[in-house]
C-alpha cells in the first residue's frame, strides 16, 4: 500500500469517526432540550448543529496541519545512488535518486551523473537535498 492510499484512509477514517461522534453528540443534545427546554427546541438544536460543525473544522485544520508530511530526518546521512543524470534547474541541478528503496526527487548544488553515488544532507518538502560526499558532522565545543 503507498503512503498516499494510507493517509486517505487514515483521513476518512478520521472524518467517519467525528461524524458519528457528532451524531451521538446532537441525538443527546436532542434528547436533552425535548425533555427540559421544549420551547427552545429549534434554536437550540441550531446552536448545535453550528458548534458541532465548527468543532469539527477545528479538527479536521489540526488533522491536516500536523499529519500531511511525514518526518523524514531519518533519511539525512543515507548513502543512495542517482537514477538519473541531474539537469540544471535554475539554481540546482535535479534529478531522481533512490535512497532505501524508494525513489525521490534531489536537488544538489553540484552535477551528479547517472549511477553516482550520494549522500542526503537535507530535506525540503518531499524533495531530497543532495551531494556526492557525505555531510561533514557539525563541530561541537567541548
Amino acid at each position: 500500500m503507498r503512503a498516499s492510499e494510507n493517509s486517505r484512509r487514515r483521513l476518512y477514517g478520521f472524518i467517519l469517526f467525528n461524524v458519528i461522534e457528532e451524531v451521538i453528540i446532537a441525538i443527546i443534545a436532542f434528547i436533552i432540550l425535548f425533555v427540559f427546554l421544549p420551547t427552545l427546541l429549534v434554536p437550540g438544536m441550531i446552536i448545535v448543529a453550528i458548534g458541532l460543525f465548527l468543532f469539527t473544522l477545528v479538527k479536521i485544520y489540526s488533522y491536516w496541519s500536523s499529519a500531511t508530511i511525514p518526518v523524514y530526518d531519518f533519511m539525512i546521512g543515507q548513502e543512495g545512488k542517482a537514477i538519473t543524470t541531474f539537469d540544471k534547474e535554475g539554481d540546482f541541478w535535479e534529478g531522481k535518486v533512490v535512497v532505501r528503496g524508494e525513489n525521490w526527487k534531489a536537488q544538489a548544488s553540484e552535477i551528479i551523473v547517472q549511477d553516482a553515488r550520494i549522500w542526503v544532507h537535507g530535506i525540503i518538502g518531499l524533495t531530497l537535498m543532495v551531494g556526492t560526499q557525505p555531510e561533514k558532522p557539525p563541530e561541537t565545543k567541548d
